[in-house]
């Protein structure tokens, strides 16, 4: 599976249906010559970044959200043996899916990490110039082998296990028990993290607090699930890129800016959950201990 090109044109046609313009009226509205976009349509040259950039954020200010259109669209595929999912990029996908690729420092060390929404993935990307949106298909769930967690003590022990930060509790035997129930799984599922939310499990890692405040703390969680896709066998065989979608600096711009009111909000609700539950619960020692 090899990296796409973005299809410009395909999102013209898309966009000229939308506003109901003509070719020429398009043009007009992206400031792009008709005989440019014709070169396009018929193969002949392709947009520079330069030129991209400028097209969707006339598209942007226009006011018309086509990543989430696309998203609108895409998930009407969902259904119990396929799932849409969405991988932000921040240079783009070279060559192909291949598990070793990825950091190991990640919440469950290496795997392709995709999200339930494009709002998501584009969070975890849009401070890069070069980023990029992926829409992924995943195939013939049923056939996986899924583990699913939710906010809990099992997913903050992993996440801070796989991010080494737990090296001391190396002999734990519910550490052990935590790492053969994830040993065989095709894909996990489970809360996706921002900074903020590390911030607050390192806490319970350093005995700060107990497992009671930091759960109640995370789960201001407004990021939804991640899916970890573990093995090359299921990234050949189950994922299929579906669109590759350019991000322009307007729609990440505000995407930050989105993402601050939220970290904003999630930090206020973990101040009154560590005060709420303070000394109820078990610290980190008493539970790998």
């Amino acid at each position: 599976m090899t990296d796409m090109e973005y299809d410009i044109v395909y999102d013209l046609e898309k966009v000229k249906v939308l506003t109901s313009k003509t070719w020429k009226e398009l043009s007009e509205l992206i400031g792009i010559d008709y005989s440019t976009i014709t070169r396009w349509k018929n193969g002949i040259s392709i947009p520079s970044r330069k030129v991209m950039e400028q097209v969707y954020s006339s598209i942007f200010e226009a006011n018309i959200r086509l990543n989430l259109i696309y998203e609108e669209y895409y998930k009407d595929q969902n259904c119990d043996d396929t799932k849409i999912l969405f991988h932000g990029s921040k240079e783009g996908i070279k060559g192909d899916l291949c598990v070793s690729y990825s950091n190991e420092k990640r919440d469950f060390g290496k795997g392709f990490y995709l999200g339930e929404s494009c709002k998501q993935a584009i969070s975890f990307v849009s401070a890069y110039p070069n980023s990029c949106l992926y829409f992924i298909k995943l195939t013939n769930v049923k056939s996986l082998k899924i583990v699913e967690f939710d906010v809990c003590n099992e997913w903050m022990i992993l996440v801070a296990y796989f991010r080494g930060r737990i090296n001391d509790y190396s002999n734990s035997k519910y550490l052990a028990s935590l790492l053969k129930k994830i040993s065989a799984a095709d894909v996990i599922v489970a809360p996706i993290a921002d900074n903020s939310m590390y911030s607050i499990i390192n806490e319970f890692i350093e005995g700060s607090i107990t497992d009671l405040q930091c759960v109640n703390s995370l789960s201001a969680n407004r990021l939804g699930k991640q899916y970890v896709v573990l093995n090359d066998k299921v990234l050949k065989e189950n994922i299929k890129i579906m669109k590759k979608t350019f991000l322009c600096s307007r729609e990440k711009n505000e995407y930050e800016v989105n993402k601050e009111i939220e970290k904003n909000v999630g930090k206020s609700k973990m101040i009154l959950a560590k005060r709420e539950y303070a000394g109820k619960g078990l610290y980190i020692e008493e539970i790998l201990k």
